[in-house]
């Protein structure tokens, strides 16, 4: 099978996301001719032991343009793809499905709509003459995932027409490679540590909120805890950071900023060590920091946002309204004081391993790809 996965923005650190482990994982497991289809946007070391396998073809920049330069490559080479793997509800998106059909019509194409809730909110303002387009797209899509449960049945009760076309399908985790770099799940080396790990300081991440909540959680509960932030740093949310410091001077050596970290085995290192995990985004259209988190056994304590609710389904951890910083409080207090983090830390991490396993996800992915490819 020739199998095609266009998104023009790929660059090296969307090879170990979606973009690129649903195509490497069906060539890792089940032969296909798996291609990422992409500008060069600067270099692709993954592509040399992580996504060992999968092939790179980069479009050229004739016009500069998403939608033109996807075209054209799409015209020039329609005819040697099997099946067309696209993102999103766009004007590419469009003009690749109908490019592509055009040049091969018995081609088929997976849609596979990274969306959150807006996209729900969109569709329900549509009026009947843009509605009907949009159905006219996708009439020429033969596959469609959703990555969130909620979104999913919401879509197939906006789109009847489609949803027989429909499957649900989060993203994962590659426990294959975890265990290739020995990061292995184990509750004894687990810290009083809250962790989070996202671009520190965008606006939708709200950081301010999970700093504010932490530095007004009681001393005596927090005394042992540290807050750990991952990820780069706005530059100008640097400025807040040292304000921050400066009203709140006996936090200097428990909240800690580690910058950008890109070796992978450094970051899950991190995971394993702690103990909560909290992201305090306003939006998310799925947050794949989730599922990374509860692979190592962390405890959600979050905002209601991307795929958080299908993690937090018992006590095993808390979501809260986002820029709700006194229920964040309420949330980290309450799992701070707990004494069965260990019941709670096991059971995210098999619930995990049980929804979000990369290999799992693939090989339905693989039996719906056999059924519109027949």
């Amino acid at each position: 099978m020739r199998y095609s996965m266009q998104y023009l923005k790929t660059a090296n650190v969307n090879l170990i996301k979606d973009m690129g482990m649903i195509p490497y994982k069906l060539y890792e497991r089940y032969g296909y001719h798996s291609t990422v289809v992409t500008y060069k946007n600067g270099e692709y070391p993954y592509i040399e032991n992580e996504v060992k396998g999968l092939k790179i073809d980069f479009v050229k920049r004739r016009l500069k343009n998403f939608s033109i330069d996807g075209a054209l490559y799409l015209k020039s080479n329609a005819k040697n793809i099997d099946v067309l793997h696209i993102f999103h509800v766009t004007m590419s998106s469009v003009i690749y499905a109908y490019t592509y059909k055009y040049y091969n019509p018995k081609g088929k194409i997976y849609l596979k709509l990274d969306c959150s809730h807006k996209l729900v909110e969109r569709i329900l303002k549509l009026n009947r003459i843009t509605y009907d387009l949009l159905n006219k797209f996708l009439n020429k899509i033969d596959l469609i995932s959703v990555e969130q449960q909620s979104i999913f049945l919401n879509l197939k009760e906006l789109l009847p027409n489609q949803q027989h076309k429909m499957i649900n399908l989060p993203n994962g985790i590659d426990y294959d490679y975890l265990n290739s770099i020995n990061i292995k799940y184990d509750y004894s080396l687990k810290e009083n540590i809250i962790l989070n790990v996202a671009r520190i300081g965008a606006e939708e991440k709200n950081t301010k909120m999970l700093l504010e909540a932490f530095a007004s959680i009681d001393e005596e509960i927090r005394e042992d805890w540290k807050l750990i932030l991952i990820g780069p740093i706005e530059e100008e949310f640097k400025s807040y950071i040292d304000n921050f410091f400066y009203e709140n001077p006996e936090l200097e050596e428990k909240v800690i900023f580690k910058g950008n970290i890109e070796q992978r085995k450094e970051l899950y290192e991190y995971y394993l060590k702690a103990k909560i995990f909290s992201l305090t985004s306003d939006f998310e259209s799925f947050g794949i920091a989730f599922v990374e988190a509860a692979a190592l056994g962390d405890i959600i304590i979050a905002t209601d946002v991307g795929i958080a609710k299908e993690i937090v389904i018992k006590d095993n951890g808390r979501l809260v309204p986002p820029k709700d910083k006194e229920a964040l409080k309420g949330a980290l207090e309450e799992y701070i004081k707990r004494e069965d983090f260990k019941e709670l830390s096991k059971f995210t991490y098999e619930l995990c391993k049980d929804r979000f396993d990369w290999n799992k996800l693939i090989d339905y992915l693989y039996e719906n790809i056999s059924s519109i490819a027949k």
